[in-house]
């Protein structure tokens, strides 16, 4: 995507960072946690579709998973255009709480034969429509946005919190998130994109970037591309993080002929989708990949 690589390459270096010394409230460690109401997940999905409850399926290759098999569908909300439908399968996102207790055995048995509306994302590589949220149908419908909000690419002042040993807790602007970094960052919107995104980028004494890119789900999510084809592809290293879907990669910076290393983490959550990534010189991957593991795992929903 160009938003991604034009500022994961940039050799432009920002030499002046102002930082507030304001205490930043930590944020949630689980995606299950993003959608706290009806209102949060019609603001954050692609589609919100009812559905009669015909069963719930439970898959022999992978248990953990449940389905939900419904009839007489009608979509009520939908960011693009999808073919018309009337029956379908639709599985819980990895953020939906509580799967297997709600979806399965007789909570299962209790949806069968009632409507029930569903809120989730849209997938581009065959992963099938994912739900996040979920109430009966006869409750009413969540006010859903008529607009989405509008961003302008613009750099922002840096919010951090300095801690003990020389690294930072900083929050994103707009990107309802915070993570720790060893250096304070330029706070990035990029507004000008099909999709906004939301980034955090800096560099350490050793040369090493450090970025997170947020960017919001719909139409033309290139990020969402990315981590759909990459999840699907044979050979991925998927995994869950923070409740999340996720795929972690490794791979040369274009140009450097393999004196840079790119380590990314990619996961979708309700809203759309994160990239985490260090890029390091091949001679301080070892110093950087200690570091990587704690910025990754800093990561919390605000």
């Amino acid at each position: 995507m160009d938003f991604q690589v034009r500022f994961l390459l940039s050799s432009t270096v920002l030499v002046l960072f102002i930082y507030s010394h304001a205490v930043l409230a930590q944020g949630s460690e689980n995606c299950s946690t993003i959608v706290k109401s009806a209102e949060d997940a019609a603001a954050k999905a692609d589609w919100i579709i009812e559905g009669d409850v015909v069963g719930t399926i439970r898959m022999n290759s992978s248990p953990q998973r449940i389905d939900v098999d419904i009839e007489n569908a009608k979509v009520l909300h939908e960011l693009g255009k999808s073919p018309r439908f009337f029956t379908a399968v639709l599985q819980p996102d990895s953020c939906f709480p509580n799967s297997m207790a709600t979806l399965w055995g007789k909570a299962g048995n209790k949806l069968v034969g009632k409507r029930m509306r569903f809120f989730g994302a849209r997938s581009t590589s065959g992963r099938g429509r994912r739900f996040f949220f979920m109430q009966p149908a006869d409750q009413a419908v969540p006010p859903i946005p008529a607009t989405r909000k509008e961003y302008v690419d613009k750099e922002h002042v840096p919010v951090a919190q300095a801690g003990r040993d020389g690294w930072y807790r900083v929050r994103s602007t707009g990107g309802n998130y915070s993570v720790e970094m060893p250096v304070i960052p330029a706070d990035i919107t990029k507004g000008s994109g099909k999709q906004p995104g939301f980034m955090l980028r800096g560099t350490d004494q050793n040369g090493s970037t450090f970025i997170v890119v947020f960017e919001r789900s719909g139409p033309g999510s290139g990020m969402a591309e990315t981590f759909d084809a990459t999840i699907s592809a044979p050979g991925a290293n998927a995994s869950i993080f923070k409740g999340a879907d996720a795929v972690t990669t490794l791979g040369q910076v274009p140009g450097s002929a393999g004196a840079k290393i790119a380590h990314g983490l990619w996961l979708r959550v309700p809203g759309g989708t994160y990239m985490l990534g260090v890029v390091t010189d091949k001679a301080h991957e070892a110093a950087s990949l200690k570091s990587r593991e704690r910025f990754f795992n800093s990561l919390t929903f605000n």
